[in-house]
C-alpha cells in the first residue's frame, strides 16, 4: 500500500468519516486534486466496503477545455470499474437570475447536481477534494473579506450536509507526488491562473509570499488554527443556541417562519458579549436579514445605551425598536417597504464584490452585472448608455459597490481632470434627494465607475487592452 493511501485510510477510519457500508459520490473535475482523490479512494474501496460514483459537472464556462476533461473522467472511471455521471449546468444564467457571483452560482449548481446523483444512487455522502492548501487559502480569503470565529474555523472534514473532505490534512504536493509515482494523468483548469479572481491571487501570490517571507510552514499553521477554532466554535454555537432560546421570543404564524421577534433586554445583557453578538446575528438571520458586523455593533449599542423608543433600520425593511423591556424585530411596512425620509438612512449601503458575477443591490432594487470579455465589442455604444467597458487589467478585485458619499471624487472619462462626484451629479441634474440611488463602484485605489453614468479615466480602454470588464446596472431580474 502506498504511504498516501495508508494516510488517507487512517483519516477516514480515525475520524469516523465512514460508518459501515456506504456509497460516496466523488466530485471529479479532472484536475490533480480530484483525480488523486478518485484513485486513492478506488484503491481503498474494497477494504473499506465503500462504493464510489464519479461525477463531473460542466459549468458552461470553459467550452474549449471541458470535452477533454469529460473524456478523462469517463475513461478513468471505466478503468477503475466505477459508475460515472456527467452533469451540465448554466452558471452565468443562474448568477444573473439570482444576483450571485460566478463562483457562488457555480458552487450552488455543482452541489445541487452532486446531491441529485447522491439521491439517484442512495449515496450517504458527497466527497470533494479540498486539500490542506485549500483550507489555508479559504481561511485567508475569509479573513480578507471579514468574518467571525465560525468563518475562521474553515471547512469541516464532515459537514452536516453530508459533504466529506478527507484530503483536508493532506498537502497538494503530496497528491502531485502520488500522481507522478503512479503515472496518473490529470488536466489543469486554465481559470485557476486568472489573477482577476481574489481566490487565485491568494493562492498564487499571497500564500507563497507569506511562506517565503514570514513562515515556511504557513499552510500547516493555518490548518492547525482552523482545527482549534472548529472545536471552540462547536462549544460557542451550543452555548449561543441555549442562550437564544432563553432570550428571544418568536412571534408569528410558525416558529420556523416568524414575522416578528422580541429580545428580552435584561436576559440579553446578562449574557457575555460574544453570545450577545451571536444572538443579535441569529435574530436577524431568522427574519431573512444578513447583518454586517457594524450593524450588529449598532444593535448592541441600542441595547446598552439607546433610549426607549430608539430605532434602527436594516436591509429589506427590517425595523428594530426598543421599549422598556425588549428589542422588537419586525417588518411594520412589509419586506422591502420604504417610507419618506427614511430612505436615505435605510439605503446607505456597501457591498463587497469579490469577482465578476451578478450582484443584487437590495437598497435600490437593481442588479450590477460584471463579466470579463476577451475582446471589446466593435461598437462600444451599441448596448446603450447603461453599459460600460473597463480595462480588466486595471481593475483590482475585490470591489465595493456603495452609496454615494459627500466628498467622493473621481476622474470622469473624457473630462479635464479630477472632479467631485457631487458636482458631476449636479451637471447631470441629479437632485440631492435622489443621489442615494446612484451607486458608486470602487476598488482599493478609488472610484472606477458610476454605473450607468461614467467610468474613471484610470480604467479606460486603450489599444493595449487585453481583456475587458463589462459593467451594467439593470433592474432586478432583467436578462443581459
Amino acid at each position: 500500500m502506498h504511504p498516501l493511501e495508508k494516510k488517507l485510510r487512517q483519516v477516514i477510519v480515525g475520524e469516523g468519516l465512514l460508518v459501515g457500508k456506504e456509497c460516496w459520490v466523488v466530485g471529479v473535475s479532472a484536475g490533480s486534486d480530484s483525480m488523486a482523490l478518485l484513485h486513492l479512494l478506488a484503491e481503498l474501496a474494497g477494504s473499506l466496503d465503500l462504493t464510489l460514483v464519479a461525477a463531473y459537472v460542466d459549468h458552461g464556462l470553459r467550452p474549449g477545455e471541458t470535452p477533454r476533461e469529460i473524456a478523462l473522467v469517463e475513461r478513468t472511471a471505466a478503468d477503475l470499474g466505477l459508475a460515472c455521471e456527467i452533469g451540465r449546468v448554466e452558471v452565468r444564467a443562474h448568477a444573473r437570475d439570482n444576483s450571485l457571483s460566478i463562483e457562488h452560482a457555480a458552487r450552488e449548481l455543482r452541489y445541487g447536481f452532486l446531491g441529485e446523483i447522491a439521491k439517484k444512487y442512495g449515496a450517504g455522502k458527497i466527497c470533494v477534494a479540498h486539500t490542506a492548501d485549500d483550507q489555508a487559502e479559504e481561511l485567508l480569503l475569509r479573513l480578507i473579506r471579514g468574518t467571525g470565529r465560525a468563518g475562521l474555523s474553515g471547512m469541516p472534514l464532515l459537514a452536516a450536509s453530508g459533504v466529506v473532505r478527507p484530503l483536508l490534512a493532506i498537502a497538494k504536493k503530496e497528491l502531485l507526488a502520488y500522481l507522478a509515482a503512479k503515472q496518473l494523468p490529470f488536466l489543469e483548469d486554465s481559470s485557476n491562473q486568472g489573477r482577476i479572481y481574489l481566490r487565485n491571487r491568494v493562492r498564487l501570490d499571497l500564500l507563497p509570499f507569506l511562506a517565503a517571507q514570514f513562515n515556511p510552514n504557513i499552510y500547516e499553521s493555518l490548518r492547525e488554527t482552523a482545527a482549534i477554532l472548529q472545536d471552540e466554535e462547536q462549544l460557542l454555537a451550543q452555548m449561543a443556541g441555549r442562550a437564544y432560546g432563553a432570550v428571544v421570543r418568536v412571534e408569528g404564524p410558525l416558529p420556523e417562519h416568524p414575522t416578528d421577534l422580541r429580545v428580552n433586554l435584561a436576559a440579553l445583557l446578562a449574557q457575555p458579549k460574544a453570545l450577545q453578538r451571536r444572538i443579535m446575528e441569529k435574530a436577524c438571520w431568522q427574519l431573512g436579514c444578513r447583518p454586517s458586523f457594524k450593524q450588529i455593533e449598532q444593535l448592541l449599542r441600542l441595547v446598552e445605551r439607546g433610549e426607549v423608543g430608539g430605532r434602527m433600520h436594516l436591509a429589506g425593511g427590517l425595523r428594530v425598536s426598543k421599549d422598556s423591556e425588549s428589542l422588537k424585530f419586525g417588518y411594520p411596512l412589509g419586506q422591502g417597504a420604504l417610507r419618506g425620509d427614511e430612505r436615505a438612512e435605510q439605503n446607505s449601503f456597501a457591498e463587497v464584490i469579490v469577482e465578476p458575477g451578478c450582484y443584487l443591490i437590495a437598497a435600490l432594487g437593481k442588479e450590477l452585472v460584471l463579466e470579463v470579455l476577451e475582446h471589446p465589442p466593435a461598437d462600444l455604444t451599441a448596448a446603450g448608455a447603461e453599459v460600460q467597458y473597463l480595462d480588466a487589467a486595471k481593475v483590482d478585485f475585490p470591489l465595493t459597490v456603495r452609496s454615494y458619499r459627500p466628498g467622493d471624487r473621481f476622474y470622469p472619462l473624457g473630462g479635464p481632470g479630477s472632479k467631485k462626484v457631487g458636482d458631476f451629479f449636479t451637471d447631470c441634474k441629479v437632485a440631492v434627494a435622489r443621489r442615494w440611488q446612484e451607486p458608486v463602484l470602487a476598488d482599493r485605489h478609488g472610484i472606477i465607475a458610476l454605473p450607468g453614468r461614467r467610468i474613471d479615466q484610470r480604467v479606460a480602454l486603450t489599444e493595449t487592452t487585453d481583456s475587458v470588464l463589462f459593467v451594467k446596472l439593470q433592474a432586478k431580474g432583467v436578462r443581459k
